[in-house]
């Protein structure tokens, strides 16, 4: 599919294919991880989508609507936080369970170097997410909106 080339943490095919040169059977059993995870890449995208976009627009709706004084930065940041972890987490555990290969090494720095990236993309989502809810009219929150223009 070539979503996975959106990445940009996971080394080149070929620098992953490297690592098992010297055996035919494994180099072919890489590559057929490497289309595993390529296959994988949308379901993980739409995991990073949910998590980022969902618990944003869900702390600037139901948690800000709880009793209690969660206008400050540290709650944002607390939420981001989890936003990151579920979708590290969420990655490594479908990557986990989606791949099956009978290779038993090399392949774990590739799952987290994918996983972290996720992650990463997961928070810019939520990141964009607090500034469309902080500069439009239509969405509203009782939160500090201190991402406002």
């Amino acid at each position: 599919m070539g979503i996975i080339k959106i990445f940009f943490l996971l080394p080149s095919k070929g620098k992953f294919l490297q690592n098992f040169a010297n055996n035919d059977q494994l180099k072919a059993q890489a590559e057929q991880v490497w289309r595993q995870l390529d296959g994988l890449s949308p379901i993980l995208l739409i995991l990073t989508a949910v998590l980022g976009i969902g618990l944003a627009i869900y702390y600037y709706t139901g948690y800000n609507e709880m009793p209690g004084r969660h206008y400050k930065i540290q709650h944002w940041g607390l939420w981001a936080a989890i936003a990151f972890i579920l979708s590290l987490i969420g990655t490594a555990v479908i990557e986990y369970v989606g791949i099956k290969t009978n290779i038993k090494t090399g392949l774990t720095s590739l799952y987290w170097l994918c996983a972290i990236n996720n992650a990463l993309y997961c928070l810019i989502l939520y990141f964009l997410t607090s500034v469309v809810w902080c500069n439009f009219n239509v969405c509203r929150t009782n939160a500090y909106k201190f991402l406002k223009f």
